[in-house]
Formats: structure tokens, C-alpha cells, sequence
């Protein structure tokens, strides 16, 4: 089991009028994940100068804790604003074996699904 700190980045590209919506529902998310045990960082940020830009990252204290989360209920919110977006956003999963896109995101949920 790998217990180096990872991290999660999710970052869209929207029309500048709906960052404030999608910032809004990402502060929620994050100021509910803070305090969960193994969860080391939480940010939102934005850059309207750059047409609309929505960067959500998550470090956590290890892998495992990372895939929990990906898994969780509470990762609901994230979930929908990724896949409702007009454009696909770059996600990103940085790992202690490298970097990873949206197909680690695919494989921990499906991993849990096969193991139901």
C-alpha cells in the first residue's frame, strides 16, 4: 500500500457567467471534505481573465485515501459537475507512480463496482 501524499485536480473551462455557480458548489464541496481524516488540502480558484477557468484540487495523505473519496457519496457534487459540463474538463491525479488522467478516475469506479 502506497501512503505518498496525492493529489486530485480537476479543472474546467467555462463561460465566465458560470463560475460563480460552479465556484460556489465547489467551496460547499470542499469546506464539507476538509475534515476528513487523510484529507491534507482543499482548494478552489478561478481566473475569469483567462476565459472562465474553475481549478478544484484535493491532496491527501495517501492513494487510498484519495480512492475513498472518488467512491464516496460526498464526491457526488464533483461527479456531476464533471460529467454535465459542455466540455469535458482536464483531470488529473497526481500519484506516486506518476500521473494519471480521467481513465483513474473510470478504473477506481469501476473497481468498486465489480467488487459489489
Amino acid at each position: 500500500m502506497n501512503t505518498a501524499p496525492v493529489r486530485m485536480t480537476v479543472e474546467w473551462l467555462v463561460p465566465v457567467a458560470q463560475t460563480r455557480s460552479m465556484t460556489m458548489v465547489l467551496h460547499s464541496v470542499a469546506a464539507a471534505i476538509r475534515a476528513t481524516p487523510g484529507c491534507l488540502r482543499c482548494a478552489v480558484c478561478t481566473d475569469i481573465d483567462h476565459g472562465g477557468t474553475v481549478r478544484y484540487v484535493e491532496d491527501w495523505d495517501s492513494e487510498e485515501g484519495l480512492r475513498k473519496r472518488l467512491v464516496s457519496e460526498n464526491f457526488a457534487p464533483v461527479s456531476r459537475l464533471i460529467e454535465d459540463a459542455s466540455r469535458p474538463p482536464r483531470i488529473e491525479f497526481t500519484l506516486a507512480g506518476g500521473y494519471r488522467r480521467a481513465d483513474y478516475l473510470d478504473e477506481v469506479r469501476h473497481a468498486v463496482t465489480r467488487a459489489s
